[in-house]
């Protein structure tokens, strides 16, 4: 199982923290991206998971989902 240490871990979820998401609630959000990736059957949008939430964190999203696939691969 691949992970990566604590300092990308927080450096993914700042701008989350910075728009004012609880751990709770980022712990959600990652869950239900997580969740759909593996068990949607539509193709639901990622940006979809968040559609109802302040434009400011609707961006720091954005900038979170950027930030998990600019870390590198398990096998980089």
């Amino acid at each position: 199982m691949w992970s990566c240490a604590p300092d990308e871990q927080n450096w993914v979820i700042q701008p989350l923290v910075e728009a004012g998401l609880a751990m709770d609630e980022i712990r959600t959000v990652l869950f239900r991206l997580a969740f759909d990736a593996i068990v949607g059957e539509d193709g639901a949008a990622v940006a979809d998971i968040v559609v109802n939430q302040p434009p400011r964190v609707r961006a720091a999203w954005v900038e979170t989902v950027g930030r998990l696939l600019a870390l590198p691969s398990p096998d980089a």
